[in-house]
């Protein structure tokens, strides 16, 4: 997976209407930082006679960290259940985010891209993860000091096998350019722009 220029990290709700899985408009999470996908596996042995016979291993879904800029208000709302509130001081309306104990986060798409290299030539990876659960990154703030230190949110997830007959976990493209990149996982998503 490329290291470098992560771009157009994108999520959009999971929606499973009996087996067949649709996605929302995608909406930003905001400008990308970082991304570190891990799978995870089942495993299986099977001894006879006194001797490993059988192996199996199997992927099951894995964890994903994400790291950004900011998450912007509509990518909170959607992937963390939280809720929008305004309250009035004076006369100006401020709006907030509430995290309650009753917040429900959803499972959403997620898709982003980068520049890459393959045998020498320019190319653009795309990711698209079908089925993920992020939970809410911690927030840390501390005075000011001697350095400029930024201070940017990272969410963690699982990502599960989708309710699709073929329980899709990731895709993974090679593509010529950022333009195909999009369009690809526009196209994860469904939609066609």
């Amino acid at each position: 997976m490329p290291t470098f220029d992560l771009r157009g990290l994108k999520v959009a709700e999971y929606k499973n209407a009996s087996g067949t899985v649709t996605y929302d408009t995608p909406t930003s999470m905001g400008d990308a930082m970082t991304v570190q996908l891990n799978l995870t596996s089942a495993e299986g042995r099977l001894y006879a006679e006194g001797k490993l016979a059988e192996y199996m291993k199997q992927v099951t879904g894995g964890t994903i960290s994400a790291g950004v800029k900011y998450i912007p208000d509509d990518a909170q709302k959607l992937m963390f259940g939280v809720t929008e509130k305004s309250r009035t001081i004076s006369t100006t309306a401020t709006k907030s985010l509430l995290t309650t104990a009753k917040d429900t986060p959803k499972y959403v798409g997620l898709g982003f891209y980068a520049p890459d290299m393959r045998d020498g030539s320019n190319k653009v990876t795309a990711c698209f993860v079908h089925k993920v659960l992020f939970g809410q990154p911690a927030m840390n703030l501390q005075t000011k000091g001697e350095n400029i230190q930024f201070q940017t949110p990272t969410t963690t997830g699982q990502f599960l096998p989708s309710d699709a007959a073929t329980q899709d976990i990731m895709e993974v493209a090679v593509l010529d350019d950022a333009a195909g990149a999009i369009a690809w996982i526009n196209a994860c998503f469904g939609a066609s722009a």
